[in-house]
């Protein structure tokens, strides 16, 4: 098989895509996984057990792939409260959805989580920040990929 065939074949198969998973048990921690540079940052609380997030990942996708470097997004990932998960089942599920963001494996204690995004722990969570860090929107269960996608183009707007 020439070269190139076996590279187009390796770059499009699934085991060939790579998430990023950082284990991080500080939430402030949370924020060193942006860009500097992103001039809109999105962070997505979830789990692979909650089915309404598994089923937003798609519209995630789109959001993110709608927006370029303009918009970053990490995900943060409460697995670990379910005993015996592992980062590698997460980062396995991420492959799976071929899922190009940050994500953190939040092993640190809930509350403090709870109390930097204030919330109550009822996922999926969406919170939208301006470059500032202001939290400009949030979204507790479902987002929409046009519903986001209008709140980010709002909030870049703004800050032209």
């Amino acid at each position: 098989m020439p070269k190139f065939a076996l590279f187009a074949v390796l770059s499009l198969s699934p085991l060939a895509f790579a998430a990023d998973v950082r284990a991080v048990s500080d939430p402030k921690l949370i924020a060193k996984v942006f860009p500097a540079a992103a001039k809109v940052r999105l962070v997505n609380v979830w789990a692979t057990w909650c089915g309404p997030c598994v089923a937003e990942m798609a519209d995630l996708r789109a959001v993110d792939a709608a927006f370029g470097s303009e918009l970053a997004i990490a995900g943060v990932s409460l697995d670990d409260m379910i005993p015996g998960t592992k980062p590698e089942q997460v980062k396995a599920f991420l492959d799976k959805q071929q899922v190009g963001w940050p994500n953190v494996y939040y092993t640190g204690r809930p509350d403090a989580l709870g109390d930097l995004y204030d919330f109550d722990g009822q996922i999926p969570l969406t919170i939208l920040f301006d470059a500032k860090g202001a939290e400009v929107w949030r979204k507790q269960g479902t987002i929409t990929k046009d519903e986001t996608i209008a709140r980010v183009r709002e909030v870049l707007r703004r800050s032209k």
